[in-house]
C-alpha cells in the first residue's frame, strides 16, 4: 500500500459515514460574526443533503484551519440524531465558538455531520419502543 497498490476490490455502493462541505477562504477570517454567517452556510449545505438523502446522523464535527495551517476539529455527539437545520447550525456555531478569542485568523472551516442513522433503522428503533403506531383509547 505504501507504493500505492491495493488489491483489496473496489466496493463502489458501500453506505456512506459522513457528509460535509468546508470552504478555503480567499482572506484570514476574524470577525466572529463573518465566521458564524461562514459556519452557518456550511451548516445549511449539509443539511441539504441529509434531506436529499433522508439520512440524519448524532456527531457534528467543526474543522477549522488557521493562518499557518495549524487544524482543530471540535465535535460533539448528542444522545439522538440532529432532528433540523436550525439545530445543525446552533450546534456547529457553537462548536466554532469554542475557539474564540482566535489565536490568529481563519483560513478554512468545514462542518461535518456523522454516525448515521438511516430512516428505516429509526423507524424499526421507534416501533420497539412503542413510538411507531399510535396508541387506541381501548390500548
Amino acid at each position: 500500500m505504501a507504493n500505492g497498490e491495493d488489491n483489496r476490490p473496489v466496493v463502489p455502493n458501500r453506505p456512506r459515514r459522513s457528509s460535509g462541505s468546508e470552504t478555503t477562504f480567499s482572506n484570514d477570517l476574524t470577525d466572529p460574526a463573518d465566521i458564524d454567517a461562514q459556519v452557518g452556510a456550511m451548516a445549511d449545505e449539509v443539511w441539504a443533503w441529509c434531506e436529499k438523502t433522508r439520512a440524519s446522523g448524532r456527531t457534528v464535527t467543526v474543522k477549522i484551519k488557521y493562518a499557518g495551517f495549524q487544524q482543530v476539529t471540535r465535535s460533539r455527539t448528542l444522545p439522538t440524531i440532529v432532528t433540523s437545520q436550525e439545530s445543525l447550525r446552533t450546534i456547529s456555531i457553537g462548536l466554532v465558538r469554542t475557539v474564540f478569542p482566535l489565536p490568529k485568523g481563519i483560513r478554512l472551516v468545514g462542518v461535518t455531520v456523522s454516525n448515521f442513522e438511516m430512516p428505516d433503522r429509526i423507524a424499526s428503533e421507534q416501533f420497539e419502543l412503542g413510538l411507531g403506531t399510535p396508541r387506541s383509547e381501548t390500548d
